[in-house]
């Protein structure tokens, strides 16, 4: 499962900032090879009814990213997924 089917149910409680975080996180594990998501090759839409399309790109990325490196670093998600994918793992060697 994809890290946003994991975290859905939580979307309707959420801030703007925190659906901002969780596309966040969710991008972080679409960056190819090593790379990380920056400034420079990341945006985020944010789109609502009664909300005006605004794209958040570059300088006004950087906070969130920040906040994201904060949390855990950039690839933060890696290690949870990893986890998890243990964890199913070794249910499935149960059965």
């Amino acid at each position: 499962r994809t890290y946003l089917e994991k975290h859905h149910e939580s979307f309707p409680e959420c801030s703007k900032d925190d659906l901002i975080m969780h596309a966040l996180r969710a991008l972080v594990g679409c960056v190819s090879g090593d790379g990380e998501l920056t400034s420079e090759n990341g945006s985020i839409a944010v789109v609502g009814k009664g909300e005006k399309f605004t794209l958040i790109e570059g300088a006004e990325l950087k906070p969130y990213l920040d906040r994201l490196e904060l949390e855990g670093g950039n690839n933060a998600g890696d290690e949870e997924e990893k986890e998890e994918s243990e964890a199913d793992d070794d249910d499935a060697m149960e059965t």
